[in-house]
């Protein structure tokens, strides 16, 4: 995903701007606008007066001069905040337009990477492309009715520049992802002077809350059930000795059903561990990221293999004070000091000693030895931040504070009280480095070969 995708997402809506986005249900696509844009004004009478309009143009960001005229049914295929002051709306097509890679973010503090999407009508006259966007510089507050106001580097943008990009999209990139934190509303007076007033994401959420029997969840299908990502599960190669691992391999994916067929769901992953499944990342909206719940569905399959059962959400927590699993979804080296500094400073709450962390990256480590970190394990870079700490020497993270501050000093040295291992180790190590040892079983044998596994994988787990 780059920049330029931002705009295949954001559409022209009335004399405003939208955001498409695919929810759980595949055969819809949601546009999601400001209320505002779908009424029309009429300013004849003594009053205001506020009407929704019957019908709405849309046009696409490739087809920006043809109109796609849309038939307006409140509670049919329009839908608004229940709160008569809220600026949102979500309007239905009935047709999956392939809109899939954008996410919801609801714990955004990453403003000043956010983008003010739309298509302003101050370029009406560009017929090929009205498209623009504004770089968001930070968030000012909150307003009193939840809307963020935000600031962005264009200090004179005022209301003139802003009309047309009522609805559009604040939305950034992140590890491939495209994630939206709101709508553009308003400008906070006749001249903005670069702010704008956002409604939040969670207030279409609250409508998607409010008429669940007609709208579908705005999450990603996978995070519904294990049973969308089946087929991207223990996708390894062994080279040259694949044949000696390829029935052990179709054994874990036909073991992984049973993951699938379980109480346990990524929604229930995300919801019940989050802020225990990203080791020291403060973006939250990177619990969104597919690779995350495709490692957890392997994970569960081998403490499934490991337990003889089909372990219940009750159990699942229960083993936490025996084994972790946590992911870093940027790009920090494996044993490097960065790395390293993250497992010192994050939060192992009530992980048993001698308890065992799997911890999934985004590369692999370049060395079979550095797979597995035993603890008390004398590694180069572990050790010169251990000598640190046995001296009273700071070591400061990444966001200058001292890991090992006045609170922390009768805390034993994180290395030497839990076992560290990369999650690859589970498939790459025990199973390709080792390929030879699953050569002979047969279908014939598959109960040996679950007893095999049973017993490897237990001594890695500590179960």
């Amino acid at each position: 995903m780059e920049e330029n995708d931002l705009k295949r997402y954001t559409v022209i809506l009335g004399s405003g701007s939208g955001i498409l986005f695919q929810p759980l249900d595949e055969s819809k696509t949601y546009v999601l606008s400001a209320k505002h844009v779908f009424y029309d004004k009429d300013n004849t009478g003594h009053e205001t007066k506020y009407t929704l309009k019957h019908k709405i143009n849309l046009c696409f960001f490739n087809t920006q001069n043809e109109l796609k005229e849309i038939e307006i049914t409140n509670g049919v295929n329009y839908f608004e905040h229940s709160d008569a002051d809220n600026d949102s709306a979500i309007l239905i097509l009935n047709e999956n337009l392939g809109y899939n890679q954008i996410f919801v973010d609801e714990d955004c503090i990453a403003f000043n990477e956010c983008l003010l999407c739309g298509y302003p009508s101050k370029i009406d006259d560009n017929k090929n492309d009205r498209y623009s966007n504004h770089q968001i510089n930070r968030k000012i507050d909150t307003t009193n009715n939840g809307y963020f106001r935000l600031e962005t580097n264009f200090g004179n943008l005022n209301h003139e520049d802003i009309i047309g990009f009522s609805g559009g999209g604040i939305l950034r990139l992140s590890n491939g992802m495209i994630h939206i934190v709101g709508i553009q509303s308003s400008t906070t007076t006749d001249y903005a002077n670069g702010q704008i007033d956002v409604v939040p994401i969670s207030k279409f959420l609250e409508i998607v809350e409010e008429n669940k029997d007609k709208l579908s969840e705005m999450i990603p299908q996978y995070l519904s059930s294990f049973e969308f990502l089946k087929s991207k599960v223990f996708d390894f190669s062994a080279g040259s000795d694949e044949e000696d691992i390829i029935l052990t391999k179709s054994l874990l994916k036909r073991k992984a059903i049973e993951v699938i067929n379980s109480d346990i769901t990524p929604s229930f992953i995300k919801n019940h561990f989050k802020d225990k499944l990203l080791i020291n990342e403060n973006d939250l909206s990177n619990l969104k990221d597919e690779l995350i719940y495709i490692t957890w569905l392997e994970f569960l399959t081998f403490l499934n293999i490991v337990k003889t059962k089909t372990c219940t959400t009750d159990e699942l927590i229960e083993v936490q004070s025996i084994i972790r699993l946590l992911c870093k979804m940027d790009e920090t080296e494996w044993l490097g000091d960065n790395f390293i500094k993250d497992c010192l400073s994050f939060n192992y709450d009530d992980l048993g000693d001698n308890g065992t962390v799997f911890i999934k990256t985004k590369s692999k480590p370049s060395k079979i030895k550095d797979y597995s970190i035993p603890k008390g394990a004398m590694i180069s870079s572990i050790a010169s931040i251990k000598n640190s700490y046995l001296k009273g020497v700071p070591v400061y993270d990444g966001a200058g504070a001292d890991i090992f501050n006045a609170e922390s000093e009768t805390k034993e040295f994180i290395f030497d009280k839990y076992n560290f291992i990369h999650f690859e180790y589970l498939k790459y190590v025990m199973l390709v480095e080792n390929s030879g040892d699953y050569r002979h079983f047969t279908r014939l044998t598959e109960n040996e070969l679950l007893i095999k596994l049973k017993e490897e994988y237990g001594k890695v787990f500590g179960i």
